[in-house]
C-alpha cells in the first residue's frame, strides 16, 4: 500500500474515531444524567458533531481518487 494512501486512510480513521467518541459521550450523558439538556439542543449538538463525517468521507474519497489517478505526480512535472 502506498504511503500517501495509508496516510489519508489513517488520518480519516483518527478523526472519525474522535468524533464518534464525542457523540457517544454526548449520548451517554443525555441518557444517564438526571438533569438532561433540552431535546432541541441535544439534536443540534448531534448534528454539529455528525456533519463532519460527511466531509471526512468525501475528502478521503477525493484523496484516494487523486492518488490513484496520479494527479500529484503529474503536477510535479511543472
Amino acid at each position: 500500500m502506498n504511503k500517501k494512501l495509508l496516510g489519508a486512510i489513517l488520518s480519516s480513521i483518527v478523526f472519525i474515531v474522535y468524533l464518534a467518541m464525542l457523540i457517544s459521550l454526548l449520548v451517554y450523558t443525555q441518557l444517564t444524567e438526571v438533569d438532561k439538556m433540552p431535546t432541541g439542543v441535544f439534536i443540534f449538538l448531534l448534528f454539529i458533531f455528525g456533519v463532519p463525517f460527511i466531509g471526512i468521507i468525501y475528502a478521503l474519497y477525493s484523496r484516494v481518487n487523486e492518488i490513484h489517478n496520479g494527479e500529484e505526480e503529474k503536477a510535479k512535472k511543472y
